[in-house]
């Protein structure tokens, strides 16, 4: 009996902690974005990999530095991100991937946007135990035929 306890104990804790932990990577996420749209620098330093890679729907690239000046200077400002089908498609020790879509609203370099985008995103948990946004991919979505 105690053979078959140590069993699913062994089992069972690990998944314990990966659940937790996509629960963690979900919120981690949305305090990423609301750090965005409210312009919150530190929280973004703090929530953005040294090495973060950041791609938009449109081709553009932007590396950590890029998406925080880019920020201060009010060039891509973030109004609204509104998510959808939003779940954990990948989990590991120390990384994670999440896609969702969404509309974002904001402005692009004084021009105003609104788009729909499918976005995958891989975040990596630092020597901290803290989760860091390292990649984000982008597309527009098809438009839905009216």
């Amino acid at each position: 009996m105690r053979i078959v306890l140590a069993i699913i104990l062994f089992f069972a804790i690990p998944a314990a902690y990966a659940q937790a932990d996509s629960i963690i990577v979900k919120e981690t996420l949305v305090k990423l974005e609301n750090a965005m749209i409210a312009k919150q620098i530190q929280d973004m330093e703090a929530l953005l990999h040294r090495d973060a890679s950041f791609g938009h729907s449109t081709g553009w690239v932007q590396s950590r530095q890029e998406i925080i000046d880019d920020c201060k200077s009010g060039r891509l400002a973030y109004r609204t991100i509104k998510r959808d089908n939003f779940y954990v498609a990948g989990m590991g020790k120390d990384w994670a991937s999440l896609r969702y879509t969404a509309v974002m609203e904001g402005v692009d370099s004084g021009k105003e946007f609104k788009v729909a985008l499918h976005v995958l995103q891989v975040w990596v948990k630092n020597k901290k135990g803290k989760w860091q946004l390292a990649a984000r991919q982008a597309t527009k979505m098809p438009e839905q035929p009216k």
